[in-house]
């Protein structure tokens, strides 16, 4: 708030009451207790405004750990490596989140940790008035969605003739956002990831 040193002393120097015992030259005893006490009212005002930044998580640097506590930051989605600012960000996106259960939502979320584009495909049971080339969706379906994710799979690799029987059809990274989603997804579906690149 732009106070100083010196500003503070003058303050001090201004509640003395008037008369020779209480000089105000800068050499004498009586400048240098007050300046001692000036710096300490100029620490405690420092630690005051940056108290103020400590307050908003986009800011805090000393506080972030207490944030963290209380946001339940980190968690299991969250990876061991994150710069300062990725945990501000993290931590404001917490607390700032509201939730929701829309494919809007969804997409947003998804656009906010980093893959912009993704769309989301509700499935539902095929009927008599669905074309031959719809889905053939069970009825269980409608309790399963889809988020479309136009980014290749990292590290995708597909099994092959030469692999062993009892490794995995089909073998993936999964993508940063796969675990903050299925955290947030409704209780009673289930969520797909399909990379469309």
């Amino acid at each position: 708030m732009g106070v100083t040193l010196q500003a503070w002393l003058a303050a001090l120097q201004a509640m003395l009451p008037p008369g020779r015992a209480f000089t105000r030259e800068p050499d004498g005893n009586l400048t240098k207790l007050l300046s001692a006490i000036a710096a300490m009212f100029l620490a405690a005002q420092l630690k005051l405004e940056a108290l103020l930044d400590e307050a908003d998580p986009r800011r805090a640097t000393s506080m972030l750990p207490d944030w963290e506590r209380m946001l339940g930051l980190p968690d299991h989605c969250t990876p061991a490596d994150q710069s300062t600012f990725e945990r501000q960000s993290a931590a404001y996106q917490r607390l700032v989140e509201q939730g929701g259960q829309s494919a809007a939502y969804f997409t947003g979320l998804a656009a906010l940790l980093g893959q912009p584009g993704c769309t989301v495909t509700e499935l539902r049971p095929m009927n008599c008035n669905d074309d031959c080339n719809d889905a053939l969706n069970s009825p269980e379906d409608r309790f399963n969605w889809r988020l479309n994710i136009p980014a290749p799979s990292i590290g995708a690799r597909p099994m092959n003739c030469n692999d062993d029987c009892s490794d995995p059809l089909d073998f993936y990274t999964p993508s940063l956002i796969e675990c903050p989603i299925k955290e947030r997804k409704p209780a009673h579906t289930n969520v797909f990831f399909v990379y469309t690149a």
